[in-house]
């Protein structure tokens, strides 16, 4: 397992983050098999009693110092920061992580309970748009959560360069995306008419991630995500022991320069036919 230093905090964390959903059946034993794997970075992103039960007595077999602890809130809370700790058998979470404000302020009512704390966890903001600079300036913010994958364009990366100017950690979502979960169908090679008025055509694509040997798509898109250094770790949600432990594996092995290659093929090619139908 590799580790990356959470910002400016000296804190060090697994490059993947178990997240911790309501689906999950067994939370203790997923974040009992994460730890034996190296994983030390969890986010709790769900609100049933039963996901709060199996993560508290997981934690509460680990030294705490061990873990990192995400506590993902959406909406408005339903009870104070302090209440959702003690849920989960924790004096507090390291991270707060919510829905991207959409303006300049921070809900209040959240902000006044994180200032009130007096060993305060941090908090970061989940965001697909542009997070307005006021919240980036504010003084509680230390990271923010984003999807990174191959076909990530270039809002998304440039909001990870200024989180990286901002010595923000960065935690990548949607790492295998829906798009390319679905394109494991083969598609029947371009006609002559196509590639006559399509030189791209039949070239460029993400075939690649299903014809690689010894390689998954799934393992090629997380191995991807690994290679920004912008971002400290990825996100995954994983609802099998053994799903973890081939995941955690993965997290050491290198892509292969062909790979490598086809990937950026593909990036271009996807960017030079979108070109092409806004001219249309």
């Amino acid at each position: 397992m590799r580790y990356r230093p959470l910002g400016k905090s000296g804190v060090a964390i697994s490059a993947l983050t178990l997240r911790l959903g309501d689906a999950a059946q067994d939370a203790r034993a997923l974040v009992l098999k994460a730890l034996e794997q190296g994983i030390n970075s969890f986010q709790v992103d769900g609100v049933s009693e039963a996901l709060r039960q199996g993560a508290k007595k997981a934690f509460a077999s680990v030294e705490r110092g061990r873990l990192f602890v995400i506590l993902r809130v959406r909406g408005e809370p339903q009870q104070g920061l302090a209440a959702s700790f003690e849920a989960l058998g924790l004096e507090r979470a390291d991270l707060v992580l919510i829905n991207d404000p959409l303006g300049p302020t921070l809900p209040p009512a959240l902000e006044n309970d994180l200032r009130g704390m007096s060993d305060r966890p941090g908090l970061g903001v989940a965001t697909r748009g542009e997070v307005d600079p006021a919240v980036l300036d504010n003084d509680l913010l230390v990271a923010i959560a984003s999807p990174f994958n191959l076909t990530s364009g270039l809002p998304d990366r440039h909001r990870l360069r200024d989180a990286e100017r901002r010595n923000l950690a960065v935690f990548g979502e949607d790492f295998w995306p829906q798009t390319l979960r679905n394109s494991g169908q083969v598609l029947p090679r371009p006609s002559l008419w196509r590639r006559r008025t399509d030189p791209l055509a039949g070239i460029g694509g993400y075939d690649f991630l299903h014809d690689t040997p010894d390689w998954s798509a799934e393992d090629i898109c997380l191995a991807y995500a690994l290679t920004e250094p912008a971002v400290t770790s990825v996100c995954a949600s994983i609802d099998d022991p053994a799903h973890i432990a081939r995941l955690a594996a993965m997290v050491d092995r290198e892509l292969p320069d062909s790979v490598r290659a086809q990937i950026e093929l593909a990036r271009f090619s996807a960017q030079e036919r979108e070109k092409a139908v806004s001219r249309a």
